[in-house]
Formats: C-alpha cells, sequence, structure tokens
C-alpha cells in the first residue's frame, strides 16, 4: 500500500473514530453504581454468572477518542480450560452501556449453524432492545470493505447513523452475534447526544459538486506495483493516471469549496531543493557496489554500528545480530539481510535496523520511543524536519538524488481531536523514486522525524534495482483518464464532524465520493478503473446468486458457508464436478486466507504455475497447509478430483493425518470398498466415522468426480464437528 493510500486510509479511519465531541467530564456515577451496571450487564446481556474465580478491575478512564470520560471493569478467568477475558465501558456521565465484550478461546464449533439473516434478525432485535431510540436512526451497512475472509462462527454487523436521511458516518453501533449460540458477543456505542446537524436544504445538486471536485483535482500519471495476490510481491509495474487530492476530497454542499478533512481550504505549499543542490549531493556521494561476496558478520556489524552511531549519537548497544536469507520483510522484499535490534542506555529507547548483505545498504531503520506523550511543544517544524530528511537521503542514499522526487507538499503539523489541538508525534517523508520524470510510487525512501526531539525516528529504502518499467507509449491523455474516473466515481451527500478546533459541536453536510480509497487509478492504456492492488474493478451486479440453492437440499448448509465467505455463489454450481484449483479454494478459505502469512509460504515447485498465475496465492497456502505435495510437477488446476481425494483434504483440514494413516484397522463397510485405492482407505474411514461423507446406496464411490455441493456440504461438516 503506497504512503498515500495510508494517510488516505487514516484519515478515513480519523473520522470515525474522533467524532465524537462531548467534553470531558467529572463522573456522576458513583464506582459502584457503575460496578453494578457492569455487572448487570454481563448477566443479562452476556447470560454469564460471575463467580469468585473471576478475577476483576474497575478503573475511571478518560478516553481520547469518545472526548468523555468512562468506568472501564475487567473480568478475566484463566484455568486450564478456561479463558475467558470481559470487558464492560460505562459513560460515567449518565451511566449508559457503551461498549462490552466477551472473549474466549473454548469454542465448540467452528463454523455457524445459523446463517447472517438470522442473526441478523437476533442483532436487529437486540438493537431495538438496548438501545430503542437510536435503534430508529441507524441503517445496516456492509463493514467488509478489505477483509471477506472466514473468521469463525460469529457475525459482525455496523450500523451507521442517519440524520435528514444522510449518513452520518462517526457515529456507529457494532453488534457481534455467536452464530452457534445466538447470543451477543460484543457491542459498542459511538454517539454524540450533544450533535447540532445543518439542515439539509438549499444544497447544491451532485452534478454541480462532482464537477467542482473534478476541476480541483489534477490526475498524475505515476508506476505502480501490480499485486495480484496482496502479499506485498508484484507481479509487474503498471502505468496509471491517480487523482491527486492536494486541494482535499470533500465538497461544501453549501459554499461549493472543496475542502480538506479539517473543512478548510487547503492553502497548498511545498518545499523542495534546487537541481544545483542536487548535483552536489550526487558527485559527492559513492555508489555501493554488489560484491562478490556477502558481509560476514564482522563487517556486518560495524556497518550497523557505525550508521546507529551517526543517527542515534547516544551509547548504545548492538543487540541480536542475525542473517536473514531471502527476509519475508515487506521493506525487504526478498533480499539477504543483516537485522540486528539495538537499545540506547539509559533510555526508554531500541529500535533495529536492516542492511543489504552484499552492498551494505541500509534498508531499513526504526526507533521505538515507548515515552510517548500527547502534549508537548514541537522542537522543530515540518520545514526544519524536512531538511534533517534531506540530510539523510544525501548522507546514504545520494547515488540516487537524481532519480528521486524532493518536492513535497507541506503537511499540517497538527490535528484536532474532539476540538483539541494535537501535535503530530512524527513528521513522514515520503520521496517517491522518479523514472523518466514519472514517480514510481512504491519505490521511494521515507524518512520519519519525531517532532518531539528532532531525532531521526525512521527510514525505509524500498529500490528495486532490476524494476522493468512499461513504455509511455499510447498511454490516454490527462483530461480522458479524469473523464473515466469521475465517470466511475459516486459522489454522495453526508454529515461530517469536521475537527479544526471550531464550531465542534455541528456536523456540515458535505459531499464525497462513496468507497473512494476502494477506486484507486485509471490504467493509462486500458482506461479501466483499478483498485488498490492494480486490478481491475469488477463492477457489482443485482443478480442475487443465492438463487442457485432456493430449492436446494442444502440451501441452509451452503447459505452459510456464502455468509462466511468460504464459497462465492457467483460461481458456485452446485451440481457441477468441482475442479482441483475451486477445491483448493474452498478448503483453504474454510482454514484460515490470510495475505500477511503469505512472504512466509515456500516457493512452489508445479512446472505449470508460473509466479504471476491469479491464483498463486491460493496454491501457496495449499502447500502451506499440505493439502497437496509441492512437487515439481504439474498442478493442473482443471483437473476434476475424485471423492476419495476429497476426503483427504477433508482429513488434513481438520489436522487427523495421524488417525488416517493407522493402517490395517479399519473396516469401512462400503459395498465397493475394494475399489478405494489404500493409501486412501483411512482417509474415507475417518470422514464415515465422524460422519462427514457419505456413501449412496451402500456405496462410496471413490473414483467419482466429486461435486461443488459434495465438497462445500463435506466442509460444513467437518467444521461443524466438536472438537474439530
Amino acid at each position: 500500500m503506497n504512503f498515500r493510500r495510508i494517510v488516505l486510509s487514516i484519515f478515513t479511519v480519523f473520522f470515525v473514530l474522533v467524532g465524537s465531541i462531548l467534553s470531558f467530564a467529572q463522573s456522576n456515577i458513583s464506582k459502584d453504581e457503575a460496578k453494578k451496571i457492569s455487572e448487570n450487564v454481563v448477566k443479562n446481556y452476556l447470560g454469564i454468572q460471575l463467580d469468585n474465580k473471576f478475577e476483576s478491575r474497575l478503573e475511571l478512564e478518560d478516553e481520547n477518542y469518545r472526548g468523555i470520560s468512562v468506568w472501564s471493569m475487567n473480568w478475566n478467568k484463566h484455568e486450564e480450560d478456561i479463558d475467558v477475558d470481559i470487558d464492560v465501558e460505562i459513560d460515567s456521565n449518565n451511566g449508559k452501556i457503551l461498549e462490552f465484550r466477551y472473549d474466549t478461546w473454548d469454542e465448540n464449533k467452528l463454523v455457524a449453524t445459523m446463517t447472517k439473516e438470522e442473526a441478523k434478525k437476533i442483532a436487529d432485535d437486540f438493537l431495538k432492545k438496548i438501545n430503542p431510540d437510536e435503534s430508529n436512526k441507524v441503517r445496516l451497512t456492509d463493514n467488509n470493505y478489505f477483509s471477506r475472509d472466514f473468521s469463525g462462527p460469529n457475525y459482525d454487523f455496523e450500523y451507521v447513523r442517519q440524520e435528514n436521511k444522510l449518513d452520518f458516518d462517526q457515529n456507529r453501533i457494532n453488534i457481534e452475534v455467536n452464530g452457534n449460540t445466538g447470543k451477543i458477543e460484543s457491542y459498542s456505542l459511538n454517539w454524540d447526544y450533544d450533535m447540532k446537524f445543518d439542515e439539509n436544504k438549499d444544497v447544491i445538486d451532485k452534478d454541480k459538486a462532482k464537477q467542482t471536485l473534478k476541476d480541483n483535482v489534477n490526475m498524475e500519471l505515476v508506476y505502480s506495483d501490480v499485486d495480484k495476490n496482496d502479499d506485498g510481491n508484484s507481479e509487474k509495474i503498471n502505468l496509471s493516471y491517480v487523482p491527486q487530492w492536494e486541494k482535499g476530497f470533500l465538497v461544501d454542499s453549501k459554499s461549493g469549496d472543496v475542502v480538506g478533512w479539517e473543512g478548510l481550504k487547503n492553502e497548498l505549499k511545498y518545499k523542495d531543493i534546487k537541481d544545483e543542490e542536487k548535483e552536489k549531493i550526487y558527485i559527492n556521494s559513492t555508489k555501493p557496489k554488489d560484491r562478490s561476496a556477502e558481509l560476514t558478520e564482522k563487517e556486518a556489524k560495524d556497518i550497523i554500528e557505525s550508521i546507529v552511531k551517526e543517527i542515534i549519537k547516544d551509547d548504545f548497544e548492538i543487540d541480536r545480530l542475525r542473517y536473514e536469507e531471502n527476509s519475508s520483510r515487506f521493506i525487504a522484499r526478498g533480499k539477504n539481510v543483516w537485522r540486528a535490534d539495538f537499545n540506547i542506555k539509559n533510555k526508554d529507547l531500541d529500535g533495529s535496523i536492516y542492511i543489504n548483505a552484499l552492498t551494505g545498504e541500509m534498508i531499513s531503520f526504526d526507533s521505538y520511543n515507548f515515552n510517548d506523550d500527547d502534549e508537548f511543544e514541537p522542537k522543530l517544524s515540518w520545514s526544519e524536519g524536512y531538511d534533517k530528511a534531506v540530510n539523510i537521503l544525501s548522507k546514504y542514499y545520494g547515488y540516487n538524488i537524481k532519480d528521486v522526487n524532493t518536492k513535497l507538499l507541506e503537511q499540517n503539523s497538527y490535528f484536532y481531536v474532539n476540538g483539541k489541538k494535537i501535535n503530530a508525534q512524527t513528521y513522514i517523508y515520503n520521496f517517491a523514486r522518479v523514472n523518466d520524470k514519472i514517480d514510481y510510487q512504491d519505490n521511494n525512501i521515507c524518512v520519519g522525524v519525531d517532532a518531539k526531539t528532532g531525532d531521526i525516528e525512521q527510514i525505509q529504502y524500498r529500490w528495486d534495482k532490476e524494476a522493468k518499467f512499461p513504455t509511455v507509449e499510447n498511454v490516454i491523455d490527462k483530461d480522458k483518464a479524469k473523464d473515466i474516473y469521475f465517470d466511475n466515481a459516486n459522489l454522495e451527500l453526508g454529515y461530517f464532524n469536521i475537527n479544526n478546533g471550531k464550531d465542534v459541536e455541528n456536523a456540515k453536510v458535505l459531499y464525497s465520493i462513496k468507497d473512494m480509497y476502494m477506486i484507486e487509478r485509471v490504467d493509462s492504456i486500458t482506461g479501466d478503473i483499478l483498485d488498490y492492488n492494480g486490478m481491475k474493478i469488477k463492477k457489482n451486479d443485482d443478480e442475487n446468486y443465492s438463487d442457485k440453492v432456493k430449492d436446494h437440499w442444502a440451501k441452509k448448509e451452503l447459505t452459510i458457508l456464502s455468509d462466511n465467505h468460504i464459497i462465492d455463489f457467483k460461481d458456485f454450481e452446485p451440481n457441477k464436478e468441482i475442479s482441483k484449483i475451486d477445491a483448493v479454494k474452498m478448503i483453504v478459505n474454510a482454514k484460515g486466507y490470510n495475505t500477511y502469512e503469505l512472504n512466509d509460504i515456500e516457493k512452489v515447485k508445479f512446472k505449470d504455475i508460473k509466479d504471476n498465475d491469479e491464483d498463486m496465492s491460493y496454491i501457496k497456502f495449499a502447500v502451506e497447509y499440505k493439502f497437496v505435495d509441492n512437487k515439481e510437477e504439474n498442478f493442473n488446476k482443471d483437473a476434476k478430483i475424485t471423492r476419495q481425494e476429497m476426503a483427504k483434504m477433508i482429513v488434513k483440514l481438520i489436522d487427523k493425518d495421524e488417525m488416517a494413516n493407522m493402517k490395517g484397522v479399519y473396516s469401512l463397510g462400503f459395498g465397493d470398498e475394494a475399489s478405494i485405492d489404500n493409501n486412501y482407505k483411512g482417509y474415507v474411514a475417518v470422514c464415515k466415522g465422524l460422519g462427514i461423507i457419505n456413501g449412496d446406496n451402500s456405496n462410496f464411490r471413490p473414483k467419482d468426480n466429486a461435486t461443488m455441493t459434495e465438497m462445500a456440504v463435506s466442509i460444513y461438516k467437518a467444521l461443524s464437528k466438536s472438537g474439530m
């Protein structure tokens, strides 16, 4: 994810988290009253009887993101077979329940037994019970923007506040329902009761707002990585147009002005260094050369100590120096590196550093200060921090200075939370790599400067020397790219509580682009709208794919699997024989799909699978989970799997391999038992014994190809069995 997108995501989250504007208050609720309310929550909503085996803690705390003081109550019980944590938060001013959560790892079932629609009914009824007034002012949203992975039996429901038929995204109610028990396992309320809302009238129309935003945004041609598998590894470099929201990404519906996230017109100030200075830096630098052999441990330690000494300027100790081959760390991008941790003597400060094992170049530097303080006066301005960042470029990467965009837009050094001015802890300077005068967003040198101390806090050097850039030929022009982007952008009116220290109890009516962080860029050749991974965005259609199982005998099981993102009805054909890749996708989704783990998985050896294969992430997980053997042979994605092969996959899903490999102890009782291959009999026996896969008319049909429904229902049964 590039820096611009990170900032945008931070702003989006910032709006939601700091929407509350209530002032800090003295507690009107006594400690005993708060305890009683909390105990009633545990009893009445969680259905738990507290006993003397629970340890408890009750504290009065100031909560910055809500801007109020709260009573925070915790109970926990940690025994051999029980691991339970319960948290309850009560508004200390009025005793209102703000949050409760029940966490336990004592789950008997791994998949829900009720559909999402059934769980929604429970959530809706609970909301009416706990917040009857607020329940009439919310709508249910789809909160699964970035992750649609199977994560267990629970369903999450997010309700956004509405006023005058407009969303107020900064106020939300979240409810989590256990899909097995039907119990509410977590609840949170973020609601501004003193908020005033501007009238939703006399606003400019949507087309005018869109045109205003369009006139005030620049489409910049940039290089960026295409990451099909969302694993941090680029398959290729793409050339696309990206909107630059420097003037702001909101439109005031009354004035028609484009405003930033503070609700103000942005005054654009840039800082740069002159070409003559770049030339001087370049001449005085020495480009490191690839050595014939990698750095020895002593050589690496000497380089690391020298760098840390230059940056920290305090007494320090190097700790845990180690070599990493094909490092999985995102910034290292598979390079061989020397890594070390360090700690500063007599200070609550430590950090880590990576250097290239072949060149000695610093790949990353991070220091961690554990004495963060919200209230401080910055030691230096953003502009002074910029000079420090350029000094880092000069000292360690001067040989690249001509290929770096040093022109940066000055950022605010502070922000507001609940009307209170908060100074930024760190100034971040992101210098993009340049090729043919075009920024390469995913290659950069990033420097972080501690605003409080003026010290260098972070350095990240991401530079792929083997990068292959596409040519700048046959690209569509900038105006056409802008037309395409805004033809696909949907502007919506909504309420925003602007955090600029003024008028903090008033929500304004503003236009914003719905899901703008999903509509990332425009392909410069095809004109396609691309997402943050550089992949073409598939337009939503209104077809109800669940109709495929409308009258199906396994409708409930299949619906639950769909609700839990294990199958997708759009690609699901109940009676179709299932291919190997579709079986792999289904079973990997059930086991757990986490893109952050992909870099740690070994390289696949299959002859017919290329590194840029669109299904590579699933194939890698299938290897990691041992659903398939990683051999130098063809994977055969489109081959059909048999029922006995399906049985083996299911047994591996529930980790019963050892049981399946107990030779000579099973009597299957199928009429066609003799036709089951010997190396599959144990797996078939386990599935039969656990009631996961059955036969038809006393036969198992081991060599028949499995259908999508058979695979899906078998997965459901496996995940539904107690202890599986």
